[in-house]
């Protein structure tokens, strides 16, 4: 998730230091002794409020699926460039095991201290079985292990709403639009932001285009 353009990158950011050590329009054709006016005009308009209510749709997709962790959903609801990334979110979102310290201080640790220094960082909104199984693989040093289970720690301990999508623009097939949304990470203050992120339109679909790593 998240910065999710909702972009997810924002998620990637506060990784970092989030470790151990730190209405409707009226009829006017009534008169009958005309011809009506020709709809032509107004379709680039309706097309428009189309476009704009289905990148609004993609927002909600995409927040409802960073909630539930849902990342193949997710890269669907990304551009072609970007969807291979979103689909495996542990290499940017998630810090790397080394932040921790080296092998052999983490692993003089045990899983029950380890998992109380991840509760005291993350918040309570993480589950005890998720905070120990971070735990477990933090002080095997199992990479792998831990990668899995930290995306899992961090997905339950972000909450990201949108507050508003406003100034979305539309130029044939790219579009932007100002996202703002607000981020409280375990039981941290509430953050809010307001980003432009990029979207463009494949086979006819509205997908984000924002970079996931955050640049």
């Amino acid at each position: 998730m998240v910065r999710m353009g909702i972009r997810i990158g924002t998620v990637a950011t506060a990784a970092a230091v989030l470790t151990l050590a730190g209405c409707s329009s009226e009829d006017s054709s009534e008169n009958t002794s005309a011809p009506p006016e020709s709809s032509a005009p107004s379709t680039p308009v309706t097309a428009a409020a189309d476009d704009e209510q289905q990148i609004r749709d993609l927002v909600d997709a995409q927040t409802d699926a960073f909630a539930a962790g849902d990342w193949a959903a997710l890269a669907d609801l990304t551009c072609s460039e970007f969807r291979e990334r979103v689909s495996d979110p542990g290499q940017f979102l998630v810090p790397p095991l080394d932040m921790f310290g080296p092998r052999e201080q983490v692993t003089s640790l045990s899983p029950a201290q380890v998992s109380d220094l991840l509760a005291q960082r993350f918040g309570s909104g993480v589950s005890p079985e998720t905070l120990d199984r971070v735990a477990q693989a933090i002080v095997a040093y199992d990479d792998a292990a831990y990668r899995d289970a930290m995306l899992d720690l961090m997905t339950e301990s972000t909450t990201v709403t949108v507050d508003n999508v406003e100034n979305i623009e539309i130029d044939g097939d790219s579009a932007t639009a100002d996202i703002t949304t607000t981020r409280v990470m375990g039981d941290n203050p509430p953050a809010t932001s307001t980003d432009s992120t990029p979207y463009v339109r494949e086979d006819g679909e509205w997908l984000d285009c924002s970079d996931p790593s955050g640049q």
